[in-house]
């Protein structure tokens, strides 16, 4: 039972509970520090009153169950990363999900929950599951080893990338790259590394960065014949080349991933792969192109938000060209796939759809659609969009001959601009 403290610790963070209340009426809270850092074991009364304010059970395993389990554990850790089956991965990781295991070695309970860590990213569980279970790991990250400190920082990464805060998650990631020769790490987990921290320099627009890390996972991915995620590979270069107006081998990356995808009949690839090279077409300005192949990429999606996406590029595209009636047939559908699949996630697209139909309108009486729009963005941290809408709104304003509100609003989205970039200081520009 050495370890039953950091158990109770870990237990009380989650449950966002205090020290002090856990402890009132049980025992002092210097008292339960102590439990909880392992410097003194409680009596039998103690616990079982220390236990029950968390209604926490746990299951006490041997040596030899321990070492068996973890290593259950990295197998479904390293098949998660690499095949990223959720359903698969979700049902295995729920039959211990709700278990408390106590660990005989400190170390063990520390890599036991920076793998449950990762699967729960993987399987996107709810954010502030995962938040309590990175704020209780950093209390006890001083007695990391090395390997656990790269995996806790590796996950925080993770974890800050998907709640959108790009500067923050590359700062950690770009951590991590400096502890990479500290320890050994499988060649599969420095893939994975390298397929992450690529991603996240796409999400802040090192593009150059992007092509060397995502190469530098591929070739692992393709020397191993793991095509899936290859052909993610494929995908996060293609894009950075777009980006960089290098589109000839833009495209040379995705028909590789079509390729692949074809090949291997890994349909729920189409969609995507098919959405980007629309994309590298309308940066090229060839709508005709554009369009062509985001009428394709509907024919393949499968999922709502995708099918979203690539209606609104559909809308861009004609709006570029100012056909009107094109833009309200589309934005109409887009619309109607919402109503008919109301969620808060994809409620981003009702704000872009509505703007489109009236962009193109110059009507004052828009002016509270933008101002709605462009609040959205905002909270949701979309700069780039909070940004494109306010620019809209001050040419609408200029165009009414609205002065003071227009340069109040261009400047409005210089502000949204800078933070999209992640530019706090002019003399950075």
């Amino acid at each position: 039972m050495n370890n039953i403290g950091l158990l109770i610790k870990m237990s009380r963070i989650q449950q966002n509970m205090k020290q002090v209340t856990l402890a009132k009426g049980i025992c002092s809270t210097s008292y339960l520090s102590k439990i909880e850092n392992n410097q003194t074991v409680p009596s039998e009364d103690v616990l079982q009153l220390l236990l029950e304010r968390l209604n926490l059970d746990y299951e006490d395993l041997s040596t030899e169950e321990e070492t068996e389990f973890l290593s259950e554990l990295y197998h479904l850790y390293k098949d998660a990363i690499i095949n990223r089956n959720k359903e698969e991965i979700l049902e295995k990781l729920n039959s211990f999900k709700e278990r408390n295991f106590l660990f005989k070695e400190e170390t063990n309970f520390f890599t036991y929950n920076l793998y449950l860590f990762r699967l729960f990213l993987i399987t996107e569980t709810e954010q502030e599951i995962l938040k309590n279970l990175m704020e209780a790991l950093d209390q006890m990250s001083e007695n990391f080893d090395e390997r656990q400190h790269f995996l806790f920082k590796f996950n925080c990464g993770i974890l800050l990338h998907v709640e959108q805060y790009y500067k923050e998650s590359l700062s950690y990631l770009e951590y991590c790259l400096e502890l990479l020769t500290a320890f050994h790490l499988e060649d599969w987990e420095i893939a994975d590394f390298y397929n992450v921290l690529s991603i996240s320099y796409l999400a802040n627009n090192h593009f150059l960065n992007t092509i060397e890390y995502s190469t530098k996972a591929l070739n692992f991915y393709k020397d191993n014949l793991i095509f899936k995620r290859a052909i993610d590979c494929y995908i996060v270069i293609g894009i950075s080349q777009t980006m960089t107006a290098k589109y000839k081998s833009a495209e040379e990356s995705y028909l590789f991933a079509k390729k692949l995808t074809n090949d291997l009949k890994l349909r729920e690839y189409e969609g995507i792969i098919t959405q980007n090279l629309g994309f590298l077409y309308a940066q090229k300005n060839n709508h005709i192109k554009a369009i062509e192949y985001y009428i394709e990429s509907l024919n393949s999606m499968k999922d709502t938000e995708g099918y979203l996406l690539t209606i609104f590029s559909i809308v861009k595209e004609y709006s570029k060209q100012k056909k009107i009636d094109k833009i309200l047939e589309w934005c109409k559908k887009g619309l109607d796939l919402l109503e008919a699949n109301p969620s808060e996630k994809i409620h981003s697209y009702y704000y872009h759809f509505s703007i489109y139909s009236i962009m193109h309108n110059n009507d004052l009486k828009d002016e509270c659609l933008y101002k709605t729009s462009i609040e959205h963005f905002e909270s949701t941290k979309d700069y780039r969009y909070a940004n494109k809408y306010a620019i809209k709104l001050a040419d609408l304003y200029s165009y009414h001959r609205k002065y003071k509100n227009s340069s109040l609003m261009y400047q409005k989205a210089l502000e949204y601009h800078f933070s999209q970039k992640s530019i706090t200081y002019l003399e950075e520009l």
